[in-house]
């Protein structure tokens, strides 16, 4: 498991990498703002909705600061045995803050 940036995330947008930017923040957080081509699962529904999940590809993890997003990251890893799965750091407040300032929350 690894860390990326918000950065490195905005790059790997822009660049059309294969991967799948999964935000695990709840439904009312989500309707304010969010990152478009997301996978939207809140936390709690990660056990329920795994099969939405497609662990072929690299999985970026996403809440609002990073730490649902580590917790999700490690119960993938120790229970689904996912392997290619990042933390994206700061979360949404990060991205907003240093990539896009026009998403409002």
């Amino acid at each position: 498991m690894k860390d990326i940036t918000v950065q490195e995330l905005a790059d790997a947008l822009k660049q059309n990498v294969s991967f799948t930017l999964l935000d695990v923040r709840e439904p009312y957080e989500y309707e304010v703002c969010h990152i478009d081509d997301c996978v939207h699962i809140p936390m709690g529904e990660i056990p329920s909705r795994i099969q939405e999940i497609d662990n072929s590809k690299e999985v970026y993890v996403m809440c609002q600061s990073g730490v649902r997003a580590s917790a999700v990251a490690n119960f993938l890893k120790t229970n689904y045995g996912f392997s290619k799965i990042a933390i994206v750091i700061g979360g949404v407040n990060a991205y907003i803050e240093e990539i896009d300032q026009s998403i409002n929350i």
